[in-house]
C-alpha cells in the first residue's frame, strides 16, 4: 500500500479542548508507530460591536470577542483509513476537523 499522506486541520474556541485531544492523539499515534507532525495556527478573531442604547447614546457601545484556535496535524501513515476515522468520530464535540488527503 502506498503511504498517504494527511492533513488534518482542528478548530475550536475552547483551547483547554483542543490541548487534551492533541495529547490523546499524540499518545495514540507514537502506539500505532504513525509518524506525525504538528504545530498552531494563529489564533482568528471574531470581534462584535453592540449598542447599548441605540437611539440617543453612539458612544455607549459594548464590544465581545471569540477566538478561534486551530491547529495542523500532518501524518504520514500507511495503515487502515478505519482506525483514522474512528479516532476522528470520538473527538469532542466543541472541535471541527477537516481531511485532506494527498
Amino acid at each position: 500500500m502506498k503511504n498517504k499522506n494527511l492533513q488534518i486541520n482542528f478548530k475550536t474556541f475552547n483551547f483547554s479542548v483542543l490541548n487534551l485531544y492533541v495529547f490523546f492523539l499524540k499518545k495514540v499515534f507514537h502506539n500505532l508507530n504513525i509518524k506525525f507532525s504538528m504545530f498552531y495556527l494563529p489564533i482568528k478573531r471574531k470581534r462584535i460591536t453592540l449598542l447599548k442604547s441605540p437611539h440617543v447614546n453612539k458612544t455607549a457601545r459594548e464590544q465581545f470577542e471569540i477566538k478561534y484556535f486551530s491547529l495542523c496535524l500532518k501524518l504520514n501513515c500507511s495503515v487502515k483509513m478505519g482506525i483514522i476515522k474512528w479516532i476522528l468520530l470520538n473527538k469532542p464535540a466543541v472541535l471541527k476537523a477537516k481531511i485532506k488527503i494527498k
